[in-house]
């Protein structure tokens, strides 16, 4: 026989059952992987939106805030995903896992994401980050932060910007700037030089009662620490209990005492915001008591001496709070006890020098007027009060007491720590020592002292002028008839100080005062002249003396004087002709 070999198996039909079978299993399988490509593409499209980040409660903050912030028409997965293919799987493997957590509720209230520098550099390329730019007024430089340490650390984009601040998502934190600038610098040294940042500003400032040039810092070699300083408080330092907030395993909590670590870990690695740690430093904050006595709080503390109650405007009885207007500017105690030539280092007194050197040569006259006027001031008064408390005996009544303190806050807090609060001290102070008397049936006391009948914003820097007697175009003029008497307010003969021109005492000239003076030509010369009889005066004829010829030959002013109403007063040269050949 013939071996034909082994039967084969028989073909299947062309349209068999066994062949359509086979086909639909692979269309099905073919489809399946189609519809999962567009599944998954769909999903990538759908989680890459931000409408989708917006979607879960925990995330509604963060999108809100992206949505005011200047990245509002940035998509969430440009920043939040760094260039590369491996990054957009990491972190749709992580967006996964975090719906995963939502769904079985083991998610976190607090997400936490990093954003890498490439993120931002495909926006903000480095040949911009190369330049300087005008953040609020300082000038700053991306460069100088990003290359290189900056004290001893590695700075991140994220090290500045911070993921959501105050509602602006990735918005400049300058908490973390003064952080970085001021830690462990005392002010106005290092990385805390005030013009490291600032430029000085070519303005004007006015607050409350004090107005200030800025000019003048650099043409009086002004101190910025004088006016502007760092109050008393935080030094930025870490709060142990802070890590726990993070980490609660005890070989990361034993490393609290490695800040090269730390920060390595925190802002190099894992760009964690500077303010999760740190305490926050205050730059330059409201006045306060404390951050005006600075290093003289040692004995001056916290407005307990009559010194700071003075400059604060606080302590005195029956009188309302009036801090002294450079207080409220934020000068400290440096800023008017300086350190000048000649003068012992141990004590820096203030005088006129200090005015002077913020405010010019002109502050002199009225600094001393100032002195001169609580001196004035305080020594009458003490005068009165000791003679009502001699005259009343023992026990004096409560309103005399109260007269001593307001007195005493004066003389021992040296008044000129803030004049108006000082002036308003004593007026009190005679108004209590009168009240006391009044109890007794005794006659109250005049003031020892003038004041103006009425309020001017001069009188916030001449107070006390009132009393004043200067020269002016030769003569010596009194204050106490015009202001007083006449009550002519200040404008009436000056010009403000913006308006005046340099050099400028009075808006007019010598002629002006005639004007009033020569209104009535029965006046009485002497109650201005009355010096002119004194001195002798340049004239055609020579030197002419006044009292030889009022009091000897008996000549009135009219005799040689043309007085006509409201010109100026005209020699009558022919009128000498008539004694003097």
């Amino acid at each position: 026989m013939i071996d034909e070999g082994p039967p084969t198996r028989p073909r299947a039909p062309r349209g068999s059952a066994g062949a359509v079978g086979f086909q639909a299993l692979t269309l099905t399988a073919g489809l399946l992987v189609a519809l999962g490509v567009v599944a998954v593409g769909t999903a990538v499209e759908v989680t890459s939106r931000p409408q989708f980040c917006g979607s879960c409660h925990i995330m509604r903050p963060y999108y809100e805030s992206w949505q005011k912030s200047s990245h509002h028409n940035i998509a969430c997965v440009d920043c939040h995903i760094p260039p590369g293919v491996t990054a957009e799987f990491r972190k749709k493997y992580e967006a996964l896992s975090m719906v995963a957590r939502y769904f079985t509720g083991t998610y976190s209230t607090n997400p936490w994401t990093e954003i890498d520098d490439a993120s931002c550099l495909r926006c903000h390329e480095r040949r911009l980050l190369s330049g300087k730019e005008l953040f609020g007024d300082v000038l700053f430089d991306h460069a100088a932060h990003l290359s290189g340490m900056r004290r001893g650390k590695s700075l991140r984009c994220t090290s500045c910007h911070s993921q959501i601040v105050q509602g602006s998502h990735i918005a400049v934190t300058p908490s973390t700037c003064i952080l970085c600038h001021f830690k462990g610098q005392a002010s106005g040294t290092g990385t805390a030089r005030c013009t490291l940042c600032h430029s000085v500003p070519d303005k004007v400032i006015r607050h409350e009662a004090l107005t200030f040039n800025h000019a003048d810092v650099a043409h009086y070699g002004m101190d910025c620490n004088w006016c502007h300083a760092r109050p008393a408080g935080s030094d930025g330092e870490v709060a142990r209990e802070r890590c726990v907030t993070c980490h609660n395993d005890a070989p990361r909590l034993a490393e609290f005492g490695n800040p090269e670590l730390l920060h390595r870990m925190h802002v190099t690695e894992h760009k964690v915001d500077c303010m999760g740690c740190h305490v926050e430093i205050e730059h330059v904050g409201q006045p306060r008591i404390e951050a005006a006595a600075t290093a003289c709080n040692t004995c001056h503390l916290k407005g307990h001496s009559p010194q700071m109650s003075l400059y604060t405007g606080v302590g005195g009885r029956g009188v309302s709070p009036m801090p002294n207007p450079m207080f409220l500017a934020g000068v400290r105690c440096e800023g008017c006890h300086l350190e000048v030539p000649g003068q012992s280092t141990d004590v820096h007194r203030a005088s006129e020098i200090s005015c002077m050197s913020c405010h010019g040569a002109s502050y002199r006259n009225i600094f001393l007027a100032w002195k001169e006027g609580v001196l004035s001031r305080t020594s009458g008064l003490s005068r009165q009060v000791e003679q009502t408390s001699a005259a009343l005996g023992e026990p004096a009544p409560a309103a005399l007491a109260d007269a001593r303190f307001n007195l005493d806050l004066v003389s021992r807090g040296r008044g000129i720590h803030n004049v108006d609060y000082s002036y308003a001290l004593l007026r009190r102070a005679h108004e209590d020592m009168n009240r006391a008397r009044a109890a007794r049936g005794m006659a109250s006391l005049a003031p020892p002292w003038s004041a103006a009948p009425y309020d001017s914003p001069c009188l916030s820097c001449h107070q006390g002028i009132e009393e004043n007697v200067k020269t002016i175009f030769g003569r010596e003029f009194a204050h106490a008839p015009h202001v007083i008497r006449a009550k002519l307010d200040c404008s009436s003969c000056h010009r403000t100080h913006e308006e005046r021109a340099p050099g400028e005492v009075v808006r007019f000239d010598a002629g002006g005062c005639a004007s009033c003076h020569h209104k009535d030509e029965g006046a009485d010369c002497l109650a201005c002249h009355a010096g002119i009889k004194r001195t002798s005066v340049k004239s055609f004829r020579g030197e002419f003396d006044h009292s030889l010829h009022v009091d000897g030959a008996g000549q009135a002013c009219a005799d040689c004087h043309d007085l006509t109403a409201g010109k100026p007063a005209r020699l009558k040269q022919d009128h000498c002709a008539e004694c003097h050949q």
